[in-house]
């Protein structure tokens, strides 16, 4: 027994490194202090101009209230997730190569994938700090009530997912591209497809299906966030207003994108109207993505023979087979199949 000695669990280095290059000196608390009085001024503009509604005939209710501080906060959120995630990690490894640090992280005992995994927690940490700091904000909802305490929790997991998704796009075009320029540009191209060219085709695919004016397909939507978002900051419709996705006295409900938005597919049954949101195929296709690249850049990290397998090759197909597996066992849960009609 003397000759066993229990080992603490060691955190990987490149995230004690980074967490503290990162969090020196005063920026990183000023930047957290704006961005947490920038949605606090964001639900105060909502708020006055949900009462602006109401001064014009409107009639506000509290719940009402609730439900659009809700959703504008959360739109804020994630517009701000989808554009700082790329550029926290598109210059995590190309700027240890610009720096010549490169070869000598390479030489340490670490593996590729734990340096990916150190470099991609490290760089996405502070945007956790910001989502989770904001919670108390969005606490001010219940207040007026209208919002589930689950909906706050879906919330929060889709940040969650949609930051680690677009921060692991951007460290595979740092792996890549080896140049940090070249690697924050094309990640921001790549964002802007897939939140641009959901909404584009949603605009023209009425007016090119057969017949004119069908609805476009939902996979189309799969992928695109503010879809997500939509489907859990909108309240389920009921019977006698199926149609009614964006509620009556909804701020955002007049914003001419919200309407290219699909929150889901309404299927009508026995038992009524029944909506799929689809957010919960997001959150599927999300991460069975973030493990394809994450399995993508750890071989771009690797020396010499880059796609040579490897034995870290089974975790990422191990956790491709569960995603997958789960995914077609708990079908009917997330795919948003087109209505059927009769």
């Amino acid at each position: 027994m003397r000759g066993i000695r229990l080992q603490r669990p060691q955190i990987n280095p490149i995230i004690v490194r980074e967490a503290r290059t990162r969090m020196r000196g005063a920026r990183p608390y000023v930047v957290l202090t704006v961005f947490l009085a920038l949605l606090a001024l964001a639900g105060v503009g909502i708020f006055q101009l949900m009462a602006q509604q109401a001064r014009f005939g409107g009639v506000l209710l509290s719940a009402q209230v609730g439900q659009g501080l809700f959703k504008g906060l959360a739109f804020v959120e994630l517009l701000l997730v989808v554009f700082l995630a790329p550029a926290m990690t598109s210059g995590a490894i190309s700027g240890e190569r610009e720096g010549l640090t490169y070869d000598m992280l390479m030489a340490t005992p670490l593996r590729p994938e734990q340096v990916l995994w150190g470099k991609l927690v490290a760089a996405l940490s502070y945007l956790f700090v910001l989502i989770f700091a904001a919670v108390p904000v969005f606490s001010v909802v219940f207040v007026f009530g209208g919002v589930e305490p689950m909906a706050l929790l879906k919330a929060l997991a889709l940040l969650v997912m949609t930051t680690i998704f677009f921060g692991t796009l951007g460290l595979f075009c740092s792996a890549l591209l080896q140049r940090t320029t070249r690697a924050t540009v094309v990640a921001y191209a790549l964002v802007l497809l897939l939140l641009g060219v959901p909404l584009l085709l949603a605009t023209v695919w009425g007016q090119f299906s057969t017949p004119p004016g069908q609805a476009p397909p939902p996979p189309l939507v799969y992928l695109q966030p503010f879809s997500a978002l939509t489907a859990i900051t909108t309240i389920t419709p009921s019977a006698d207003q199926a149609m009614n996705f964006f509620g009556y006295g909804d701020p955002l409900s007049g914003l001419p994108f919200l309407t290219l938005l699909w929150p889901g597919v309404i299927h009508y049954g026995p038992a009524g109207p029944v909506v799929v949101p689809v957010y919960r195929a997001t959150l599927i296709f999300y991460g069975l993505l973030t493990v394809l690249l994450s399995w993508a850049t750890a071989h771009l990290m690797g020396p010499g023979r880059r796609w040579r397998p490897r034995r870290s090759d089974l975790g990422f197909v191990l956790l491709l087979l569960v995603i997958g597996l789960a995914a077609y066992v708990w079908r009917d849960w997330w795919h948003v199949a087109p209505p059927r009609m009769g």
